[in-house]
């Protein structure tokens, strides 16, 4: 019996290359043989029509069809909000309550019959889902090792650091740090000594190096990203 590879995939920030990372995680997943399902427990911002050329409406439509998934989005992505704020703002002016029994149903029915499977937050760790509740807690309750994607830009050294010290506080572990490239111009001084900065400060960690994708809709070229970048260490239940 295959061991169930679980991943929850956070962020040091929005707009850094979370989604590209984690369906790019998913289409290698496939390539390799893989049964694969994601979840996009709660996502704000999206209005209900198609906004891409892809015709995909979302990043939760993104990932289910990276995954190859036929799981029916309400499960993939349970609360959907469409003013584009921290769930727990866009859920009160939408006066929707997110119930975490919901949640927690939802990923049983993603886990069942998969070999991988990933869960995709939103912006950083601490953004909250409620005021008691934030991505950190719903991941350490799901006991969800996570891939941390970090853009690498100037400050994402601080952003990685404060983000790993707060999963150290919780007892969450974190599998790897995806370092992205946000662009295909030249590298700043700063983005190119990033990579090497943070092995220096963070030892113990795995880090990896996640190239730009100039098409993010495409799965081939997303799978070959996450082969080049090194994302296949992701893919063996046995690893450390």
């Amino acid at each position: 019996m295959t061991s169930l590879i679980r991943y929850g995939i956070t962020g040091t920030d929005t707009g850094i290359g979370k989604t590209v990372v984690s369906c790019a995680l998913a289409a290698r997943a496939r390539q390799l043989g893989h049964r694969v399902a994601g979840m996009k427990p709660i996502e704000s911002g999206v209005v209900e029509r198609p906004v891409s050329d892809s015709g995909l409406a979302s990043d939760a439509d993104r990932l289910r069809a990276a995954c190859g998934s036929t799981l029916p989005l309400s499960v993939v992505r349970p609360y959907v909000l469409e003013e584009p704020l921290a769930p727990m703002i866009a859920a009160a002016r939408a006066n929707v309550m997110i119930d975490s029994a919901v949640l927690d149903s939802a990923l049983v029915q993603v886990e069942q019959d998969a070999d991988v499977v990933l869960v995709e937050g939103a912006g950083g760790l601490l953004v909250p889902i409620d005021r008691h509740t934030s991505y950190l807690d719903l991941f350490a309750r799901w006991q969800l090792p996570l891939v941390l994607v970090a853009g690498n830009k100037l400050g994402v050294l601080n952003h990685v650091l404060l983000t790993v010290r707060a999963t150290e506080a919780a007892g969450v572990p974190v599998r790897a740090i995806v370092l992205t490239s946000l662009s295909d111009r030249d590298a700043t001084i700063a983005e190119a000594t990033n990579f090497d900065a943070l092995v220096t400060l963070l030892p113990t960690y795995l880090i990896l190096r996640f190239p730009w994708v100039d098409r993010p809709d495409d799965l081939d070229a997303l799978a070959a990203a996450a082969e080049v970048g090194g994302l296949d260490v992701l893919l063996s239940p046995s690893s450390p």
